[in-house]
């Protein structure tokens, strides 16, 4: 039988070198040991490991659960990968952080090396139980997955193995948008104890993805009392919020959260609310303030920094040509100060990227033409979407149209798989942004119009309201659109998606020009469904509106 490679990620070399030699008593595991997370990406560049091993605290560094975002955004581990946690922290902020990413393990130390070795081996007999489903994940057989999981748990496993077989079914139909299945096992579980908390993260996610913002309010407000949850839960309430456009209340519930406390990507959130208030100063001091706190951690300075620079670009983006010298200046100083001590790949392409943005706002693409003839300008299987979406507006700057809806085809799958809610919220609002600011906003409404289509006739109602409301999004007086994803809705049984309500599309496609076909489809929805507005809108043949049909003529 070929041995489990496990990876140990502890700076604490003691701590280390004890763990080791404890999980190779254990028989048929290969273990390594590392001290910082950047040896373990440097290792990953070579092989693969089954198991990571993280310590919560990397000293003067990014924590564990940061590193495990970053290796999953950029693609350094399998989905297979199983991962762990031990720390000492019993904070409410870093266990909620951990849960956050979805451990197959937690242990807060002190534990004994028996419950270890326990709890490993548990955690090894479910990843054989597991194996040809995992296999199958990792090569995107996921109907095949989904097969071999649902009669693992129908042979009547032992009920810890069970569990995790439940636990990986959930999240597996959860990303196949299969997501009333998801929640019945989610409801199963919390039926069984109300306090299990990736149940409880599941079915609020599952809801969230669905648009049923009103159970997603009705969980959260049970979450916020609970300090495990509190500041996850208000960061959920502020992404809801902030889809809504009611950006008072985002701010409200990001408020909540100490400045000091918030992850990346809410700090992204609320930089984009005070953005979207005309409060372009609190957001460099947010900014800012980030940096500051974290300083004596290199690579969550640096990251900062990035985000600053960014920022500083999409103010020159937005301001008149010859107003952007100073913001252009600063975004320039501040890349410079990120990538100083980067030689990884993203850093040195990231770096270039935001350079060459910055000479497109001054219309110097020769300098930028320049920086992209590079080979890792063109190396993206591992960048990250912030990269993407810049690399996206220079390359449709300097005439690589083609080459940028791709970057941009690539943010928008990738972001569908994002597990964390202010993440997915700030990159679909920059990817919202992008699509407008570089032309593309009608070609690509039209792509997701005719992908939604695609999933309605395979009847793949979830998967085509998230292309419908896509489409609607870059283009929201399509009355073309609009009857596609009421009808989607109407099969579903939903009233509502997301910030989308059945009646409010009704009114729209009811005032608007529809093609005779169209028209036709509307009074038979009207028909079959009497609680829908009964206002009638007015029809021309051939009307400009009329993007074909998701339902049968």
């Amino acid at each position: 039988m070929q041995k489990i490679r496990v990876a140990i990620v502890e700076d604490n070399a003691t701590a280390r070198s004890t763990i080791r030699n404890h999980l190779l008593t254990l028989g048929n595991l290969d273990v390594s040991s590392f001290s910082t997370g950047n040896e373990l990406k440097g290792a990953l560049r070579k092989q693969n490991f089954e198991v990571l091993i993280f310590d919560f605290n990397l000293g003067q560094n990014r924590n564990g659960v940061e590193w495990v975002q970053l290796l999953r955004q950029n693609q350094y581990i399998r989905p297979s990968t199983g991962i762990m946690f031990l720390t000492a922290d019993r904070l409410p902020q870093t266990i909620g952080q951990i849960i956050d990413v979805h451990p197959d393990l937690l242990l807060i130390k002190p534990y004994t090396i028996n419950s270890l070795r326990r709890a490993v081996k548990h955690y090894l007999d479910y990843r054989q139980q597991a194996a040809q489903a995992l296999k199958n994940i990792d090569n995107e057989r996921y109907d095949k997955a989904i097969e071999q999981l649902t009669k693992l748990l129908a042979s009547g496993k032992p009920s810890r193995v069970s569990a995790d077989l439940e636990r990986l079914l959930a999240r597996l139909l959860m990303q196949q948008s299969r997501y009333s299945e998801a929640v019945e096992i989610y409801r199963n579980v919390l039926a069984k104890s109300d306090k299990v908390l990736w149940a409880q993260w599941g079915k609020l996610k599952c809801q969230f993805l669905m648009g049923n913002w009103d159970d997603c309010q009705a969980s959260l407000d049970n979450m916020r009392g609970a300090m495990l949850t509190r500041d996850k839960a208000f960061e959920w309430l502020a992404c809801l919020s902030f889809e809504q456009a009611e950006y008072d209340t985002a701010e409200y519930y990001l408020d909540h959260i100490k400045d000091s406390e918030l992850s990346l990507p809410a700090t992204r959130l609320k930089s984009l609310t005070y953005q979207k208030l005309n409060r372009v100063l609190e957001s460099i001091e947010l900014y800012q303030k980030k940096r500051e706190y974290n300083r004596s951690t290199k690579e969550r300075f640096d990251e900062f920094t990035f985000e600053l620079a960014e920022f500083y670009l999409s103010i020159a983006q937005n301001s008149p040509v010859n107003n952007r010298a100073e913001s252009l200046l600063q975004a320039r100083k501040l890349v410079g100060v990120a990538a100083r001590s980067q030689n990884d790949m993203q850093s040195r392409q990231r770096h270039d990227y935001l350079l060459a943005h910055s000479y497109i706002l001054e219309d110097q693409l020769d300098k930028a033409r320049d920086l992209t003839a590079h080979d890792h300008m063109t190396l993206f299987s591992r960048t990250p979407a912030s990269t993407l979406i810049t690399a996206a507006l220079v390359n449709n700057a300097l005439g690589n149209a083609d080459q940028a809806a791709t970057l941009l085809d690539m943010v928008s799958v990738n972001n569908e798989f994002s597990e964390l809610p202010s993440e997915y919220q700030t990159i679909q609002s920059q990817l919202l942004s992008a699509e407008h600011s570089t032309g593309m906003a009608q070609n690509r409404a039209e792509k997701y119009n005719e992908q939604g289509q695609q999933h309605f006739v395979k009847q793949a109602y979830q998967q085509a309201l998230n292309a419908f409301y896509h489409a609607l999004q870059l283009q929201p007086d399509m009355p073309a659109f609009a009857l596609n994803m009421l009808q989607t809705m109407l099969m579903e049984g939903q009233s509502w998606y997301r910030n989308v309500s059945a009646s409010a599309l009704t009114e729209l496609i009811s005032g608007s020009e529809l093609s005779s076909s169209n028209a036709q489809r509307f009074e038979r929805l009207k028909s079959t469904y009497p609680h829908l507005n009964t206002s009638h809108g007015k029809s021309t043949s051939g009307a400009s509106g009329d993007r074909g049909k998701p339902g049968p003529r």
